[in-house]
C-alpha cells in the first residue's frame, strides 16, 4: 500500500463563548490514506439500504478516532460506514453539498428566521 493520498479527519467539539453560547469547533487532523474504488457490490448494497457510497478510503486504525466528517480531494464527506480490518479501517463516505466558499459542511446552527 502506498499511502499516497491525504485526507483530513474532522471532529466536532463544543465550547462556550464569552456569553455562554455553545459554539461548534471543527478539530481537523490531516493524515495519509489509501483511496479505494467503490465496487459495484458495495455501491448496490449501500443503495438498497438508502446509503450513498460516493468514495471509500483506507486509514490506519490508530489514527481514526470515530470522526464523522472527512475532507478528501477538496470535498467534504460524511462517514457512512466504518469497517475495522485489524490495523486498518475502511471508511465509506457520502459527499456533502455545501453553499459556503470554504467548503464547510454547513452543519450546525439552524437558521429559524429570528
Amino acid at each position: 500500500m502506498r499511502w499516497n493520498a491525504t485526507c483530513t479527519l474532522v471532529a466536532k467539539t463544543y465550547t462556550l463563548d464569552d456569553e455562554g453560547v455553545e459554539q461548534v469547533v471543527d478539530v481537523k487532523t490531516p493524515i495519509f490514506c489509501n483511496e479505494r474504488k467503490v465496487g459495484a457490490s458495495t455501491w448496490s448494497s449501500m443503495y438498497e439500504i438508502g446509503i450513498s457510497a460516493d468514495a471509500e478510503i483506507q486509514v490506519r486504525s490508530a489514527e481514526y478516532q470515530g470522526q464523522r466528517d472527512v475532507v478528501f480531494n477538496d470535498k467534504w464527506y460524511s462517514v457512512e460506514v466504518v469497517k475495522k480490518e485489524g490495523e486498518f479501517t475502511v471508511l465509506t463516505l457520502r459527499h456533502q453539498q455545501s453553499d459556503s466558499a470554504d467548503g464547510a459542511s454547513g452543519e450546525g446552527g439552524d437558521d429559524d428566521g429570528e
